[in-house]
This record gives structure tokens, C-alpha cells and sequence, in this order.
């Protein structure tokens, strides 16, 4: 059976990809992120499946259901992936302990 791939495939491929990150950034002390070096890797990724995963939702799901749009999360990612060595840990840290937990609660809503 073909899977149809509409808003709720995706916002359900961001959920997963969602939870990865937060399961692989509690592996991480913000204090001293550099001795966290594969697990901001592996958050670094899922960051991207993210992002891309965003940009198949409709506008209206990305705007009033997920509180987030392409755009806003396309900075963050490429800010976040592109600084390499002059990267601020902090942001990691506010993705993490607000931006990721409120769009893993606006997901699991918009999926119920």
C-alpha cells in the first residue's frame, strides 16, 4: 500500500526526527559542548532532516498549527550548521530546552 504523503506524514516524520534530537542532546553537557562532539553531530543532523521535513507541510500547518515556518527554522539550521567553530552552544542549549518541546507539543497535538 502507497502511503500518502501529506501534512500528517510529515508532521510525523518531524516528530520522530524531533524526539531524536532531544533523546541525543540529553546526552550533552551544555557546559562543555566540545567533549559532545558526535552527540551535536548527531543533533546536527536531525536538525537538517528537520528542516527539510518542514518544507513539505502546507503553509497554513507550518503557520498555525506547528508555530514555526520553513524560513525561521532554515536560519536557525544554517546558523547553527554553517558557524562551525564559532558557534554559541547557548543556542543548542534554547533549541533544546524551549523551541524543540514546544514544537514536539504542537506536533503531537496537530497529530492527535
Amino acid at each position: 500500500m502507497t502511503r500518502i504523503k501529506d501534512d500528517r506524514h510529515y508532521a510525523e516524520i518531524v516528530l520522530r526526527e524531533v524526539n531524536k534530537l532531544l533523546d541525543f542532546a540529553s546526552r550533552v553537557d551544555f557546559s562543555d559542548p566540545e567533549r559532545n562532539e558526535e552527540a551535536i553531530y548527531a543533533m546536527n543532523f536531525c536538525i537538517v532532516q528537520i528542516r527539510e521535513n518542514i518544507a513539505f507541510l502546507s503553509e497554513d500547518t507550518q503557520k498555525n498549527r506547528l508555530g514555526i515556518r520553513v524560513g525561521q527554522f532554515a536560519d536557525f539550521r544554517n546558523l547553527l550548521v554553517h558557524e562551525y567553530g564559532k558557534t554559541d552552544y547557548s543556542a543548542y542549549r534554547d533549541l533544546v530546552q524551549i523551541d524543540m518541546p514546544r514544537l514536539k507539543a504542537n506536533l503531537e497535538a496537530f497529530l492527535r
